[in-house]
Parts: structure tokens; sequence; C-alpha cells
């Protein structure tokens, strides 16, 4: 059973301030919205993207003078909350704060509860980025001498992940691809008890995000490198993929997307509203605390990064042998 949970955020409790929403035209945008606007995360309650959503719904709400609705459907690989917004009335009223899984999904499952392009990108809002760590049984201290490991020792690099289709898993195969090495994958049920092997030794590799810097200060795994196209403002001593020589370069991300037959007035307007929130010192501040890029996107530009993620990830799922699930 898929859990829903729904959170109602009044319009009294922020200010909003610098966000404002598009002139309305004669197109009937001064009557949106008419009743309130749910948010679906398509991501367990209580989680990173819940938060960030509750964020940007309380400023929004006083906006649009509605209360926006947060609405939890997390459960197959964010596709069933990514589902409910495709499939939803086109009015605006229902959107959906996507992240990595909304390119990925299409490659990942086999029946895909909604089509891709029932969903259109409104805004993105943050960026994310990994890093590439090993215990330290595995000699190499650079990204170099790691492809150097690997290709003395074929598959004796078993790389640990979330499972099957996760950035992690998609990560360090785009790392062995590029670097011309086989690897051997670990899926796990989860982040953590990967993590909690590659502490132990029981695999050697994993990608992952730079709170797990703590277990290098400790000694206990070693930083390789940095998945950005810049280096990390968390560990700005660890150089990047792309400055080690490699062409890996994998960003995370959180974005807002709404039904595409929403009419394309209406999308722009609610695109430049989540623009204007997004530009706010309280928003950066809470993206940059948790250790993302407060980068905004137009929905055009966003759109075109979706293109070349898809493209990029179609070569690894094809590299890889990645069978859909």
């Amino acid at each position: 059973m898929t859990l829903e949970r729904r959170t109602m955020l009044g319009g009294l409790l922020v200010a909003a301030s610098g966000a404002s929403s598009a002139p309305a035209q004669s197109s009937g945008l001064e009557a949106w919205p008419t009743r309130p606007v749910e948010i679906v995360v398509p991501y367990a309650a209580g989680g990173p993207a819940d938060r960030y959503a509750r964020a940007f719904g309380v400023r929004l709400a006083e906006v649009w003078r509605q209360p926006v609705v947060i609405v939890a459907r997390p459960g197959g690989a964010a596709a069933i909350g990514a589902a409910a917004v495709a499939n939803a009335p086109p009015d605006g009223h229902s959107l959906l704060l996507g992240s990595t899984g909304m390119v990925t999904n299409q490659l990942l499952l086999r029946n895909m509860p909604y089509t891709p392009a029932a969903l259109s990108p409104l805004a993105l809002v943050a960026f994310g980025g990994g890093i590439f760590f090993v215990h330290p049984s595995v000699p190499a201290r650079t990204a170099k001498e790691l492809q150097d490991y690997g290709k003395a020792n074929p598959g004796a690099l078993k790389f640990g992940s979330s499972g099957i289709g996760a950035t992690p898993h998609l990560a360090a195969e785009l790392f062995a691809m590029r670097a011309g090495i086989e690897i051997t994958h670990i899926p796990y049920r989860g982040t953590a008890p990967a993590l909690t092997d590659l502490l132990a030794g029981h695999i050697n590799a994993m990608y992952d995000s730079a709170t797990s810097i703590r277990h290098v200060q400790e000694g206990k795994i070693r930083a390789i490198a940095s998945s950005g196209p810049i280096r990390n403002r968390v560990t700005p001593d660890v150089p990047t993929m792309i400055e080690s020589g490699f062409d890996v370069e994998i960003r995370t991300f959180y974005s807002f997307f709404s039904p595409t037959a929403a009419p394309v007035a209406l999308r722009r307007k609610i695109e430049a509203d989540f623009l204007a929130v997004a530009s706010s010192g309280e928003i950066q501040e809470m993206f940059l605390q948790d250790g993302l890029d407060p980068e905004a996107m137009t929905s055009d530009a966003f759109g075109r990064f979706l293109t070349v993620e898809l493209t990029k990830w179609s070569e690894v799922f094809r590299a890889a042998n990645i069978a859909a699930q």
C-alpha cells in the first residue's frame, strides 16, 4: 500500500519577499489558483525533498493566496508520485517536486505508470553532487590511481549502492565506462547498509553524498574525487573527476514539474513564481546548509539539461547492460 501524507501549509507563516506572480493577462490567470494547490513529493515524508517542498509551499501560499498542500506519495522509484501529477487535471493545481529519477525512471522501469512526455519541467532550484569514496584497503588516493588499480585488478573494485539504477550505481558505472575498467556492483536496500559495509571493508568503493566526509576525517574511508563541475564547498581539498582527467560529471537536482497539458501561459506564471521564491535568501540558505548549490534554472534551460542527462544515462545503461526492472 502506498503511503500518502498530506500537509497543509497556510499562507501567513512566512512572508514571500521578492516572490510575485506574473502579470495577469486576458488568459484568465488572475483567477488562478481557485483552490488549494498540491505539491506531490514522490519520496517518503520527512526527507529532504519533503522539507524543500514545505519551504516552497509556505512562501508560495503567500503569493497565490491559497493554501499549498504537500502530498507524500513514495514508492516505485518515485514513479508513483510522478504518475499522480502526470495524470492529474492540467489546471496547475497539482505539481510535482522531482529529482534525478525523473530522468532515469524511463530507462530503469519496464512498465512506467505514466508517459514521461506528460510532465513538463517548470524550474530547477538546486543542484547536489557526491564523492567517490574508497576503503583504505584500496591503494589509491587519486582517480588516476583508482583507474590504475581497476585495470590491474579487473572486478576487484566492489562498488556498493542503494540499489540497481540508483544514482550511486550509475555513478560507479559512469566512472568505470570513462576509465575503461571493470567493476563489481553490489546493490543494497538503501544507502545506510551500503555505507556500513564500506566502513567495515566488505565492499571497497562507493559514491555517496558529501555528508560522509566525516568518515574520511576519522580515517575510515578515503575521498578520491567529487562529481560536480567545480569542487564541493564541503570538501574544497578534494578535486573533481573532471580536474582529475575523467569526463565524469554527476549532478543530482531538485526541481518542479507540471502536467504538460496545462496551458503554456499558466505554466510560465507558475515557473516565474517558483524562480522568485528560489531566489530568496531564506531558500538559498536552506540549500547551502544541506550542501546543495542553490542554482535556479528556467524551464527552457532545465529542459535542455534533462535532454543531456537522458543521453548520458542512456549510454551508461547500455554500456553496463542494466536491465529494466
